[in-house]
């Protein structure tokens, strides 16, 4: 601590005033002197300051005159290059002549992996004359190699500040992390699910279903397997249905991944399908944010008490249970990057609705130099596909200027070729591409047909407006044109001989998605239209809504129309809904109403809903609603989110029917140090292990706790970017101190991250003592353990504050180098009241530190649990 106040200026004594002193901190006064050598601040402090005492023995104080003294040794320490997190190194410490503390070794291979040129280093000393370069490894004052540089390190954070003139640093892209600091993790298995049972009983017909989904994996190095599925129950049959099952392992040098089994092939150029075989395809994400270049949202409403389910060309990738009202789905696990979702919503009086949500990709805009491939071979294992033929894909995307980016691919398989060529450019008005595809599909018996397609797309975001336009793609088809998933299709029907004229050829479709900013509100647009060459009608479904916030009254006005699948039938709907907080806080009601209109059902709907509990843990509501021709129904539901799952319930009940609904969502993970619960968990996911600190939680997250067995997991992890973890001490036992609360990690993409927090765990205590002239332990005095370990410091009027292992042992106070400048006492705790366990402070009055081990000290006499346990 530095201060420019003249020593003189300070004249009250140091022992009428109450100071913070933790075990790692002193708050310490009158420095004369401050001075930076070599990276360690050296700070000279006023030794009358500090009370000398009856036999006028002064605590030796120079031990705080150049900051935390490193030991020689190799320490395992966060670097930070420029104030930037860099990652975790091995670090050397050597003694130096000269130096009281140990100076940091720089090897070449180091400095070039923190990024330092040494080039320019070495062209630096040529021009002023000086050596190229010491000898490596360089140990001392880099300042001395680098002009400029500085080093600083905090061994009780092992954190290392390196400072370095740009000049002397590699250009790097903004946000660059080095493959040398990914983590590859260690060896896991993990498992994500989502369990739902849903029961109605409507006209004396009962209705069961259960669901459960599995996102499940294992990881033995390098290698990562994963397996996506889901079994489904309802009205007698069941069944298990795979949606993903497959092998993917890193390749590095070619920021890629490499993918065998049952995969999905990229889909920016083409559609994605399904196939079994192997796939390699770069992968953006391991490029720095500066140089990288989309699941959709569903929204609908729900009449009852409903359950909603998610499939994609078939597969089933999700189904919840919701509330009536709208609901929105914003966190389907990803399986490609194209295909329409189909939305089915089951109400509890058995009525069930069916609309598409489209998905497409956005414009394919790379930066200049930037390139993008993907080579996939294997059998096409599509649902509804008969003869299943072998095919091969190849795309690759170049950009070639800030303007201009161009990409190209094929698709070669058994009686099926087809060529793309196209290109995006980004313009003052959008991004803007543009893509012919040519198709040659010979069918067995039938004459060949050949076609084309051409595909507009188009985003902007126009900031002074407020207008994201998110996505707008419109595409035309002649009538010969087949993509791969049609062509089997019609192949598999006509080596069947088969009608091949029921597969449904696509003519044009056009997607939008628009959201836009109306003064304090926001308006949105999702919208689709196709039309067949082989169907006389056309699909055109959308959704469109507003809301806003009036005097703490918020309303939103939202418009449906979907084509239900099942008959054919369009369904159109507008829904007003008035939302006001009732109270204020974190836990305050809200009180909901709404009105909706529709071509099949009207009605109107009152809800309430809020959370409970001190972290919100708890979530409630309770609604009822009135439907033309179906009368009253009331429904009631809970959810409770733990640091182990997710617990959910739903009740329904009106004059025509009952419903329940039960659900719980989860993950668990395998490791070496056992089983670890978490409510969620993402693809690439950390483990923290803290021994003792359990209750600590992590980033913040009261989902994420630190268990009674040490650990926590971290369900989100970006890879290849620096995740910072921080322990929250705030719910840990006093008797356990973390050496660290913060790390930093880069993991690589599926991969499962062990994060180590070092914890120190013992009795805590505070102990009174006085020395044998009567005066108070001198302040700022070590307080060792029998083997000379320090376990805690003297702050003002004697009081020791310390951290011990065991319930009685021998105490040490030392403040000065002499014999005379030290004392013991020995400590024995008495039994906790009312047999409560030692996890609070303790409170201790040890009478006189002597040069004996003959006084005890002991728990105040007479004090009571509140004075013993502060």
């Amino acid at each position: 601590m530095r201060s420019n106040t003249p020593a003189s200026a300070i004249n009250w004594p140091l022992s009428r005033h109450r100071l913070k002193l933790t075990a790692r901190s002193l708050v310490l006064l009158g420095s004369t002197h401050a001075m930076l050598a070599h990276g360690v601040e050296y700070v000279a402090f006023n030794p009358a300051f500090f009370p000398q005492g009856k036999a006028g023995l002064q605590v030796d104080i120079t031990k705080f005159n150049q900051g935390n003294v490193v030991l020689p040794g190799s320490y395992r320490a966060d670097v930070y290059l420029n104030g930037q997190w860099f990652g975790r190194e091995n670090l050397t410490f050597n003694a130096v002549e000269g130096q009281n503390s140990a100076q940091l070794c720089l090897g070449r291979d180091t400095l070039l992996a923190f990024g330092v040129d040494l080039d320019a280093v070495a062209e630096h000393h040529g021009a002023t004359g000086q050596a190229a370069a010491p000898a490596f490894p360089v140990c001392g004052d880099i300042g001395a190699f680098i002009p400029g540089a500085s080093v600083s390190f905090d061994p009780t954070d092992n954190k290392l500040q390196l400072q370095v003139p740009q000049l002397y640093l590699a250009r790097q892209a903004r946000g660059y992390v080095s493959p040398q600091q990914w983590d590859s993790g260690i060896n896991a298995g993990f498992a994500r699910y989502n369990f739902n049972t849903f029961a109605t009983k409507t006209a004396g017909r009962s209705l069961n279903s259960t669901y459960l989904g599995l996102n499940t994996g294992l990881n033995l190095g390098d290698w990562h397997f994963r397996h996506n599925g889901s079994f489904s129950q309802s009205d007698g049959s069941s069944g298990y249905q795979s949606s993903a099952t497959y092998l993917q392992r890193e390749l590095t040098g070619l920021q890629s991944q490499l993918m065998l089994g049952e995969i999905f092939t990229p889909g920016e150029l083409f559609d994605s399908v399904r196939i079994n075989g192997i796939s390699v395809f770069s992968d953006d994400r391991m490029l720095p944010d500066s140089m990288t270049g989309f699941a959709p949202v569903v929204r609908g409403v729900a009449e009852t008490n409903a359950r909603v389910s998610v499939r994609q060309r078939g597969i089933l990738l999700d189904e919840v249970s919701v509330a009536p009202g709208p609901f929105m789905l914003d966190d389907l696990y990803p399986t490609g990057f194209g295909g329409d979702l189909n939305v089915t919503v089951t109400e509890a009086d058995g009525r069930v609705r069916e609309f598409i949500v489209p998905f497409a990709a956005n414009a394919n805009l790379l930066r200049p130099d930037a390139r993008r491939y993907s080579l996939s071979v294997g059998q096409l294992d599509e649902i509804g596909v008969r003869h299943a033929p072998t095919l091969a894909q190849a795309t690759y995307q170049r950009g070639l200027s800030n303007l201009l980016t161009g990409y190209t691919g094929t698709v070669v398989g058994e009686d099926y070729f087809s060529q793309l060529i196209g290109a995006a450019f980004n313009t003052p008005l959008g991004a803007l591409s543009l893509d012919v595809t040519n198709s040659d599909a010979r069918v067995p018996g039938h004459a060949s047909r050949n076609g084309q397609s051409v595909q507009l797309r188009y985003s902007k975001n126009f900031t002074d407006t407020g207008t994201h336009f998110a996505l707008g793609a419109y595409r035309y088809s002649t009538e010969g044109f087949l993509n791969v998933r049609d062509a089997a299709r019609v192949r598999g029907l006509a080596m069947d001989g088969l009608n091949v004229d029921s597969v449904s050829r696509l003519r044009d479709r056009m997607d939008v998605s628009l959201n836009q900013s109306v003064g304090t509100g926001s308006f949105y647009l999702t919208g689709s239209s196709q039309q067949y060459w082989n169907r006389q009608s056309r699909n055109l479904t959308f959704s469109t809504g507003y809301s806003n916030t009036w005097k703490g009254l918020h309303y939103t006005v939202s418009a449906q129309r979907t084509r239900d699948l099942l008959s054919d039938r369009v369904d159109k709907q507008i829904d007003f809904t008035l939302s006001l907080p009732l109270g204020s806080g974190s836990r305050k009601p809200t009180l909901s109403t709404s009105v909706y209109r529709g071509d099949r059902s009207s009605g109107e709907r009152a809800s309430l809903g809020g959370s409970l509990g001190e972290l919100n843990e708890v979530s409630y509501g309770l609604s009822t609603t009135r439907t033309s021709g179906s009368g009253n129904a009331a429904s009631a539901d809970i959810k409770y989110q733990t640091s182990q799952g997710v617990l959910s319930a739903g009740v329904g009940r009106s004059s025509d029917y009952r419903s329940l609904s039960l659900g719980l969502t989860g993950g668990v993970v395998a490791h070496a140090g056992g089983l670890t619960l978490a409510p969620e968990l993402g693809d690439t996911i950390g483990i923290v292990q803290a021994a003792g600190a359990a209750g600590a939680r992590v980033n913040g997250n009261h989902s994420s706790q630190v268990s009674k067995s040490g650990y926590a997991v971290v369900p989100h992890l970006t890879p290849y970017r620096k995740n910072m973890v921080e322990l929250d001490p705030k719910d840990l036992s006093v008797d356990v101190e973390l050496k660290t609360a913060a790390q930093n990690v880069a993991p690589r993409a599926g991969s499962v991250v062990m994060l180590e927090f070092e914890s120190v765990s013992g009795q805590a205590m505070l102990i009174t003592a006085l020395r044998e002239d009567g005066s108070p332990l001198p302040f700022g005095a070590d307080v060792m353990d029998a083997s000379g370990a320090i376990v805690g410091m003297v702050g003002q009027s004697g009081k020791a504050f310390v951290r011990v292992p065991r319930d009685a042992n021998l105490l040490i106070v030392k403040w000065g180098a002499t014999a005379a400048s030290t004392c013991q006492l020995s400590y024995q705790l008495n039994p906790a009241p009312g047999g409560e366990s030692h996890d609070r402070l303790r409170h201790l009055d040890a009478g006189t530190c002597a040069a004996n081990t003959s006084l005890v000290a002991q728990d105040r006499p007479g004090a009571s649990p509140r004075d013993e346990y502060l």
